[in-house]
């Protein structure tokens, strides 16, 4: 499997942009990949990986399997159906990179940007816009499926406040329909495209 993964690892590597990170990758330990924070280490139970999502559900793995291949290196983790690798090129400028099969499928793969912060003093906010209304608004509700109080446009960009399900509490921030703006409500969140940012 792991023989397997590395052709995919290469591939990826070799056409991802430069992302500025050192080659060494030894001074910081915790990364942003996208939507998610990944904290590597070495510790009583070898080679660590934790990842956590922007809810801060986290999944931590033991016993990382060390690889080295025609200049490129990387740690991978199995986990039952699921396999999680951190890869690098030595000696480069080129960045790491996550990559997460199910089976033989890759699932999902982010660069890795080295955190210099103290993660647990980031505050974070996670904005979305409005997407994919083919007909009509979407119903901006006083409760989860409960009655429309206004309607949103597709472009119009809220603040993610809760989330129930599929229900999301936002705030509406701007959009082509200013009249909402300011209004806070329920919506369907299969509607709304999200990325979550740090905020002072």
């Amino acid at each position: 499997m792991i023989k397997r993964l590395k052709g995919f690892f290469l591939t990826a590597i070799m056409t991802a942009s430069l992302i500025g990170a050192t080659a060494t990758h030894a001074k910081a330990d915790t990364y942003r990949a996208g939507e998610f924070t990944i904290t590597l280490d070495d510790g009583e139970n070898g080679k660590t990986y934790r990842g956590c999502d922007v809810q801060g559900k986290c999944i931590d793995l033991d016993y990382g399997t060390s690889w080295r291949d025609n200049g490129y290196r990387g740690i991978t983790w199995e986990n039952g159906d699921y396999t999680y690798s951190v890869s690098w090129r030595e000696n480069a400028n080129e960045g790491m990179y996550l990559n997460i099969y199910n089976k033989d499928k890759q699932i999902l793969r982010r660069q890795l940007v080295a955190i210099t912060e103290n993660v647990a003093t980031l505050k974070w906010a996670t904005y979305c816009d409005v997407v994919n209304i083919k007909s009509g608004q979407l119903a901006l509700r006083d409760s989860p499926n409960g009655q429309s109080r206004a309607g949103l446009n597709n472009g119009n960009n809220v603040l993610l406040k809760e989330q129930e399900g599929i229900w999301a509490y936002v705030s509406v921030i701007q959009g082509p329909n200013t009249r909402v703006n300011g209004l806070s409500g329920w919506v369907n969140s299969n509607y709304l495209h999200c990325t979550k940012e740090p905020i002072d």
